[in-house]
């Protein structure tokens, strides 16, 4: 009777490893849609890592250091995210150790239960609990679509920043006369006919003005100015 509870314990062991997977990659799934969504307009979104991106990304051309590999600056950022203290990949990991824990479990349980001649229901029990579980894990899988969340999310990041947001920070910041003029030319015409005065970023405009930082953006320029001086 011993025997078979330990059994019965072994099983229920291997189905809450695959159960814990389940949960965390469920969690996982919820973090990769928010990031999607923040991703979508990132340029106006309020995610927090798609603002610290986007400010830092902006910082390196107020500064004029600019970004020549943009991939694998939005990668950096990826892999640097946190959610509950652990990176994303940390995640990743942690539920692949689950998965392989309930293989071994499962596996050795019944392989131990053969050789300690203990019972066919205790080995069947093992080897069913760890069959159904992992096949549990297999089709939450294919359902959460993680790998495929990940890259759309890397793809989403890098279109934006490569193809929107730097082609207007260079030239705002090497060809503001240029941009100057075409945003007068076909934005800031009012209806009168007046054009609204802009504030060029050229040397053509020697004005001194008094240029004032919050805490955050300091905090920013300095971050900036650390990783490009090493």
């Amino acid at each position: 009777m011993m025997k078979y509870v330990n059994g019965q314990w072994i099983a229920a062991a291997i189905l809450g490893l695959c159960l814990l997977e389940i949960v965390v990659k469920g969690m996982l799934c919820l973090v990769y849609r928010r990031l999607l969504c923040g991703a979508k307009d990132m340029g106006r979104s309020n995610h927090p890592l798609m603002k610290t991106l986007c400010r830092k990304f902006e910082t390196c051309y107020q500064l004029q250091i600019g970004v020549p590999n943009v991939n694998v600056f939005v990668e950096k950022y990826i892999r640097h995210y946190r959610v509950l203290g652990l990176h994303l990949h940390g995640w990743e990991s942690f539920c692949n150790v689950c998965m392989l824990l309930s293989m071994l479990a499962s596996l050795g349980s019944g392989i131990i239960a053969m050789i300690l001649n203990v019972g066919q229901y205790t080995i069947l029990g093992c080897l069913i609990a760890g069959i159904v579980g992992n096949g549990l894990i297999l089709l939450f899988d294919c359902l959460y679509g993680i790998p495929g969340k990940r890259e759309l999310l890397h793809i989403d990041m890098v279109d934006f920043l490569e193809n929107i947001y730097k082609p207007r920070l260079e030239n705002e910041t090497f060809h503001s006369q240029m941009v100057e003029e075409y945003r007068q030319k076909y934005f800031e015409e009012e209806p009168s006919g007046k054009v609204v005065s802009l504030k060029a970023k050229g040397p053509e405009k020697k004005k001194d003005i008094a240029i004032e930082f919050t805490k955050e953006e300091e905090k920013v320029i300095r971050d900036v100015i650390r990783e490009y001086m090493g």
